[in-house]
Order: C-alpha cells, then structure tokens, then sequence
C-alpha cells in the first residue's frame, strides 16, 4: 500500500513539475514580435488541455497565460482578414511565449486579376488613395505582360504643404515578383472584411479591363509596403 502511495506521489510530483506557464501574444509578423497587438483581436480557441492562470482583455495591454503538461499546443484563431487559422505549436521545458501572427494569410484558390492579365495580355491596374490633414497620396501602378513576362509602371504623386512631388519607374518583373504580387492580390481582396484597426482609410482600385474591385483597408497591416514598395525599393 504504502508503494503504491509513493508512486502516485512520484506521478503527481512529475505531472506538476512538468507544467509549463505560457503566455499567448498576438503580433504583427511583417514588423516584428516587439509589435504587439490586443491579443482579444483575434477571437482565439486553446483546443488542447490546459488551464487558464489569468486573463484580462479590457485594454491594450491585455494578457493572456495559461498552464499545461502536453508536448504541444494547438490553437485556432482568427487572422487580421478574420480567416479562421489553427496552428500547433511544439512546447518545451524553455518554453514560455507563445506568438501568434495575426496578418498571416491562409491561401486561398481565386483567379486573381493579375493571373488573367498575364494569360490575356491586358493590363492590371492598381490605384491607390488616403491621407492625413497634411499629407494626401496618389498612386497607380500598373503591370504590363509582354514577351519577356512583364514590367511595372509606378507613379507617385504627393502634395505636402501645397507642394507636389512626383515619381514615375518601370520596373522589370521576374517570376518570384508576380507570384508575390498574385499573393498581394489575394490578401488585397480580403481587405473589405478585415478588421478595422484604423482610420482614416487607404482606398483601393483594382481594374482589369472594364471591371474594377473598389476596397477599402482599415486594418494599418501594411500589406502595400510589404509587397509593392519592397520591389521599388530593390529598383531604386
């Protein structure tokens, strides 16, 4: 008897020493994992064993902890284009933050405008528009197919002050660009449904021919410097 009372103590004394204290934190993956964001954002689910230690997410320093034994947590959550996304995450003695990325896109199947004006030879055109009380932008961009694949026009125009400053580039693109650009395209279009996180907003027009998508981004992700400015600056 007294035994069996000693593994038991064993097992329990293994099981508690063996409980990893976690904390859950939401951030932006583009910028860095110092950008926290309200981890209530994003209407997650812990779908493994575990026990809350303490939570509050009245705030923008909200926090969320949690206590578990297993070797692993999965955890379904909604991204900034409220997708719903599950992730595992592999949890070792060391283990104490959990980060969630929360514009991390789930791919989707859709025939994107940039697809088609590839295979039909027309141009893709991309206008953009927003501001502040001191500073207004207008930008277009365009994608050209040709022979050799396809080049980008860019055109810039800001007016700070009352003065205007313009820039125009024709970049050459590679295959590794449209499939980035196709993937810009994507998380564009999800932009209407995203979460509003900021104001004032950033309007888009995405033409193709005669037919034009009009979205509006509200969610501060930054998804055009990601993409777009990334392939400027490279041709700067």
């Amino acid at each position: 008897m007294k035994k069996i009372l000693l593994i038991l103590i064993l097992l329990y004394s293994n099981s508690t020493i063996c409980q990893n204290t976690i904390e859950l934190i939401a951030y932006d993956c583009i910028k860095d994992r110092e950008s926290n964001r309200d981890i209530s954002e994003i209407k997650f689910e812990i779908l493994t064993k575990h026990k809350v230690i303490s939570q509050t997410t009245k705030s923008k320093f909200d926090l969320f902890r949690l206590q578990t034994s297993a070797n692993e947590v999965k955890i379904e959550y909604h991204n900034i284009y409220n997708q719903k996304k599950d992730t595992t995450f592999l949890i070792t003695p060391k283990t104490q933050k959990l980060f969630l990325c929360i514009e991390k896109m789930k791919d989707y199947e859709i025939k994107t405008f940039i697809e088609k004006s590839l295979e039909e030879n027309k141009n893709w055109k991309l206008k953009l528009s927003g501001g502040s009380c001191f500073v207004y932008t207008d930008t277009e961009i365009k994608i050209i197919p040709n022979k050799n694949g396809a080049i980008l026009k860019y055109k810039y125009v800001e007016e700070r002050n009352g003065k205007k400053i313009k820039e125009k580039k024709v970049i050459k693109l590679d295959k590794n660009d449209l499939d980035n650009l196709i993937m810009f395209e994507k998380k564009l279009r999800l932009l209407n449904s995203a979460m509003r996180r900021c104001g004032p907003g950033t309007y888009y027009y995405l033409s193709l021919g005669n037919e034009t998508i009009e979205i509006k981004d509200e969610t501060c992700v930054g998804i055009f410097e990601e993409y777009i400015s990334k392939i400027i600056e490279r041709n700067n």
